[in-house]
């Protein structure tokens, strides 16, 4: 996936788009529903988005790119450890500071039967995966995290076990705080990778 530019206009419809899903599911993003939440004509948003599926391919692209952005930043200078947290809150601010983004990126009804949306978001989800697994590997290397478990299987622990607090936070309709939790996660699985 290459990195996309969206005008103002695009990231206009994207937001909406992410708000509409949040709100009525992925059947109420239709581009009559977008036209109304934004007040311009259903014509005007087919200038910029071919189709329901070009609208949630941007939003995908524009989640890739804050991660990819993210995840960089994070692992510059700082111990594994440190930067596993740091990564994880910072995708844990991204959701708290837009709610409807768990609608999205934790919602397989819209990928199950729709390999134009399932391609990306596997990518994505790939790419998180493998970024986090060398990340684990550096740690072990350097004696920061335990070598007695693989990498692979302690990255396939904390994506389950975010996923997990996050989905769960999403269906309860954001009830608890989730910067709590994480962080409780956070420190408990911090405990177990240090042997």
């Amino acid at each position: 996936m290459n990195s996309i530019s969206h005008s103002d206009r695009q990231k206009q419809i994207i937001q909406a788009s992410v708000q509409l899903i949040a709100q009525k599911g992925i059947q109420g993003l239709t581009i009559k529903n977008i036209s109304q939440a934004i007040g311009i004509s259903e014509p005007a948003i087919y200038r910029h988005f071919e189709n329901k599926n070009d609208i949630i391919l941007g939003i995908i692209s524009v989640l890739r790119e804050s991660i990819i952005e993210k995840t960089d930043a994070e692992t510059d200078d700082n111990n594994t450890i440190d930067s596993i947290k740091k990564i994880f809150q910072s995708y844990t601010d991204r959701f708290t500071k837009n709610p409807a983004l768990t609608a999205i990126v934790f919602s397989e009804e819209i990928f199950t039967n729709n390999s134009l949306l399932a391609k990306p978001i596997y990518a994505m989800m790939k790419m998180n995966h493998d970024k986090l697994i060398a990340l684990v590997e550096k740690g072990q290397s350097g004696g920061d995290i335990r070598a007695d478990i693989t990498a692979t299987q302690i990255s396939n622990m904390i994506i389950g076990s975010y996923r997990f607090i996050v989905s769960r936070w999403h269906l309860t309709k954001f009830e608890f705080d989730l910067k709590q939790e994480v962080n409780e996660l956070l420190n408990s699985l911090e405990k177990v990778l240090i042997k």
